[in-house]
């Protein structure tokens, strides 16, 4: 495992390891990529609750 990899997993929970684990393994890509994708998706909807939860207001 190289040096870049271990940054990406650190502070990673076990379950989003093998969550990204199997999505490596289902689409053909690396854990690192997909981390990053569950990352940007889990951002994107943090700032879709905030948003949405100022309009009520």
């Amino acid at each position: 495992m190289s040096r870049g990899t271990k940054l990406v997993t650190e502070g990673v929970s076990e379950e989003r390891l093998t969550e990204a684990d199997y999505y490596a393994r289902k689409c053909g890509i690396t854990r690192d990529e997909v981390l990053r994708i569950i990352e940007t998706a889990y951002s994107a909807s943090l700032k879709s609750r905030k948003k949405r939860k100022q309009a009520k207001r």
